[in-house]
């Protein structure tokens, strides 16, 4: 098998066949053998049906239909299971993702690349999802422990070498652009722009895509719990400046009342060691963390001279 597509999709009745027309369009000029794999996460407007109705008369299409909406990242964590290829595109299902640049990415590919994705700004953002994009990749880019880049979602291709890798992430919260940054490999993002979802209407809500943002924070940053600690160093150093100062001014003006500053102090300072605490909890369990998600300590990309039991 030359190539796998795989495509998460829920609730696209209306972009079924002009999107499975597409595909099929695309894949035939650039390959010889291919599948195509739609992940029906859950839809309940006849998507399956129409799915179903081209794959009794399609070998090339596969359907795998969950028992309900596990969410993006998961559908196609679990299309990659039975992707076969030894190239394997993920894209979304709205036409955002163009069926033709599918070439584009396969030809870098062939430049001697693991894994290309699609780097590009979206023209149709509202106001508010653009400036949370831009705060999201602003405030990933400086706290996540893995380089990840500005704007590039599911769109991209992976050799199987890679999609080997995914399969052993088993964390039941996914980033999944995140994770192919993660397992490493030789990869390159491309500019290509982002299409016009010519039917229907988004399915990622504000709030679905807020959860993902939280996802991608706590998946690949313990800053979060970090935080706590530092904020408790200042609140402790802050206390005994408070308390120099408060000496000081009691022997320059010793006839000003100062008989509520011990109590600030007081507050501040235990504060300040009780943040600390909780900081050094957060340590703990940010490595606690680490253990339960259960990643991989490496992968190992190539072996020479060398076998893997």
């Amino acid at each position: 098998m030359d190539l796998s597509v795989v495509l998460p999709i829920y609730n696209e009745r209306e972009l079924v066949i002009p999107l499975y027309r597409a595909l099929r369009s695309s894949l035939d000029r650039l390959v010889k053998d291919y599948d195509i794999i739609f992940v029906d996460d859950g839809s309940v407007d006849g998507t399956l049906q129409q799915l179903l109705s081209l794959a009794n008369s399609d070998s090339h299409l596969r359907i795998i239909e969950l028992t309900r909406n596990f969410g993006n990242a998961m559908a196609i964590a679990t299309g990659l299971e039975f992707a076969t290829g030894e190239w394997v595109v993920t894209m979304d299902s709205d036409f955002e993702d163009k069926p033709e640049h599918i070439a584009d990415l396969y030809r870098k590919a062939l430049e001697g690349y693991d894994v290309v994705y699609a780097v590009r700004e979206s023209k149709h953002k509202s106001f508010l999802k653009d400036i949370g994009s831009r705060l999201f990749y602003f405030l990933i880019s400086r706290i996540s422990t893995v380089p990840l880049t500005r704007n590039a979602g599911n769109f991209g291709i992976m050799r199987q070498d890679v999609v080997r890798a995914l399969r052993k992430m088993t964390e039941r919260t996914r980033y999944f652009a995140g994770l192919r940054t993660w397992v490493g490999f030789t990869q390159i993002g491309i500019d290509l722009p982002r299409g016009k979802r010519p039917a229907g209407h988004p399915k990622q809500s504000f709030s679905r895509l807020f959860k993902q943002a939280l996802d991608a924070v706590f998946a690949f940053s313990t800053v979060p719990l970090k935080f706590l600690t530092l904020l408790g160093v200042v609140a402790f150093f802050s206390a005994l400046f408070i308390a120099a100062m408060f000496v000081i001014l009691r022997l320059i003006h010793p006839e000003v009342s100062i008989e509520w500053a011990p109590t600030i102090i007081v507050i501040v300072f235990v504060g300040g060691i009780q943040l600390i605490g909780l900081g050094i909890l957060g340590e703990y369990l940010s490595r606690i963390y680490d253990e339960v998600r259960a990643r991989p300590v490496s992968i190992v990309k190539t072996l020479t001279n060398a076998k893997q039991d």
